[in-house]
């Protein structure tokens, strides 16, 4: 993102009023912890009022939730929230740098965000919608289970901030093992087109192939443009065909200039999340804290859970289509100027194909009109044809005797 190093993202936070949280206990409050990103709690005035939703979702929401729908975020894990499901912890990835004896003691991996990153992604996803605001994930009925593959504030040096494509393939590994429909992944790892041919992918295109064969959809941040990721840049996993590669837009008619673009068709979604849940505790943060002022969410990778969350509420009503199906369905529904994807409109959508199938049409036999009016309507035929033909014949006589009495006068 622009202001928060690695991470891009979006999503507008909506109110459906048709699906209300659950009473899952609240998460145990965890120490604040000074080598975590410092976020920066929303202020009334920025949580959306009940009444302030727009009808994309709530209108979504009528048709479907994602009910049943297991989703796995692979990100920097995702913290416990009480708007969020039950978080399944689904894996832990990262190599702990070693651990400062004043500090509070870590939650366990998977739900763990030190970052602020996978908490957020999670909610664009999968926030459950309350009465008393406007807030709510795009499919609040999934079932959330968190990967932490990568943390800059958790990991080893010899890790690296952003994990690697080895931890990667695990996790995509491990979000399968565990009945994942949908896998959203908001990191990237950018290439340069000469330093592909040697990095060594075969692990990872198996996973992905892994992933096709099962019928699991597989969501990635199209990347950030910048000096980590110029353009021309080869950008793993969003560059994989059988991948959903999701950019951003920064106004409802433009694609942000920091998308990096993909070979695939172009799908994105908003660019910015205004108000997101926190990763610190039950309310919700606009930013982390940073030496300039507030950075705020903004990017591909907050995108990617629009999509995501979309194709969870297609697979809960169509169970039985294919990945390539589901990501049909999804790219025939696009805005065409800006690829954005709106769940509502996606869901709704009839296929054009659709217009090909045969549709069976029976017609009733025509029922016997009753006899005496069938007779009266012949007879009345038979009059109407002899009442014709006599005055045709009268016209042909009258025709031929002034012919004749022509030629008698000349």
């Amino acid at each position: 993102m622009r202001r928060l190093t690695v991470f891009l993202g979006t999503v507008a936070f909506l109110h459906a009023a048709q699906f209300i949280a659950g009473a899952d206990p609240p998460p145990v409050p965890v120490p604040p912890d000074p080598g975590c990103a410092a976020t920066v709690p929303a202020a009334p005035g920025d949580v959306p009022g009940a009444d302030d939703t727009p009808d994309s979702l709530e209108r979504a929401h009528q048709f479907a939730t994602g009910a049943g729908v297991r989703v796995a975020v692979i990100d920097t894990g995702v913290a416990p929230h009480p708007r969020l499901p039950r978080v399944i912890p689904g894996g832990d990835l990262v190599v702990l740098r070693e651990h400062r004896p004043d500090a509070p003691p870590p939650p366990d991996g998977a739900l763990d965000d030190c970052d602020a990153h996978g908490t957020i992604v999670a909610g664009i996803l999968a926030a459950r919608p309350s009465p008393d605001d406007g807030i709510v994930g795009v499919a609040p009925g999934v079932d959330l289970v968190s990967i932490r593959q990568t943390s800059t504030r958790r990991a080893t040096e010899t890790v690296g901030a952003g994990g690697s494509l080895a931890s990667l393939t695990d996790a995509v590994n491990l979000a399968l093992d565990q009945g994942a429909r949908v896998i959203n992944v908001s990191l990237t790892s950018c290439l340069s087109p000469e330093a592909v041919g040697k990095v060594d992918t075969d692990a990872f295109d198996y996973a992905l192939a892994r992933a096709e064969e099962l019928g699991v959809v597989v969501v990635a941040a199209a990347g950030n443009a910048g000096d980590r990721c110029p353009p021309g840049s080869v950008v793993l996993p969003a560059h994989r065909p059988t991948v959903i590669s999701v950019s951003a837009i920064d106004t409802p008619h433009t694609v942000a200039d920091y998308s990096v673009a993909g070979p695939g068709p172009l799908l994105s979604a908003p660019g910015r999340v205004p108000v997101a849940l926190s990763p610190r505790g039950p309310g919700f943060v606009v930013g982390v804290a940073e030496r300039s002022g507030t950075g705020v969410f903004e990017g591909t990778s907050f995108a990617a859970p629009v999509v995501s969350g979309t194709a969870a509420l297609l697979i809960e009503l169509h169970p039985t289509d294919s990945a390539a199906g589901i990501r049909a369905r999804i790219a025939a529904a696009v805005d065409p100027a800006t690829g954005t994807v709106d769940p509502a409109t996606v869901i709704t959508h009839v296929p054009a194909d659709y217009r090909g199938i045969p549709h069976p049409v029976s017609v009733a036999t025509p029922i016997e009109p009753p006899t005496g009016i069938r007779e009266r309507s012949l007879s009345t035929v038979t009059i109407l044809l002899v009442v014709v033909g006599v005055a045709l014949i009268v016209r042909y006589a009258g025709a031929r005797r002034r012919r004749v009495r022509g030629r008698v006068d000349q």
